[in-house]
């Protein structure tokens, strides 16, 4: 698996905030659109010190995203392989989420049916996937070049 070093300003995971920005969202201040929780990982890209106590803090976005897309890596590997199954497990409405409007929001901004199986090589399926995710997450419209990024940066 590829590493990316410290990015240094003006490279593509460095660049912008992105359109559509909630400038106090959580998950941005944390380069991590999609709200990966702490837990034993130790995330390529993971700033050195932590400061939120739920929310894993990475140094730019596009390691938050390849987080994301190991994450949806090793769901699709177990068997949950669906929009459905895949928010199901990130956002369980025991957490408090609403998940089925989680799910729609997803299917719908994607064109993707909430059941039909994915494979880690549908790229593209996968980066729409994501990008609606970090908007459903975090409020922000996302460059589709950042999150192609992310997935390779996964993906290799």
């Amino acid at each position: 698996m590829a590493t990316v070093t410290n990015s240094s300003p003006g490279t593509r995971a460095e660049q912008g905030r992105g359109k559509g920005v909630k400038r106090g969202s959580r998950g941005l201040r944390n380069d991590n659109p999609l709200n990966i929780r702490h837990d034993k990982s130790r995330w390529v890209g993971m700033r050195e010190k932590q400061t939120d106590k739920s929310f894993v803090q990475f140094k730019s976005r596009v390691y938050g995203y390849r987080a994301a897309f190991v994450l949806l890596r090793n769901y699709i590997g177990k068997g949950k392989d669906t929009i459905g199954k895949i928010i199901a497990k990130r956002a369980p409405s025991s957490d408090g989420n609403n998940t089925q409007s989680y799910i729609n929001y997803v299917s719908k901004t994607t064109g993707i049916n909430a059941s039909h199986a994915l494979k880690w090589e549908d790229k593209d399926d996968l980066v729409e996937i994501v990008r609606s995710m970090a908007h459903m997450e975090s409020g922000i419209i996302e460059s589709k070049e950042l999150i192609e990024e992310a997935y390779d940066l996964a993906y290799n």
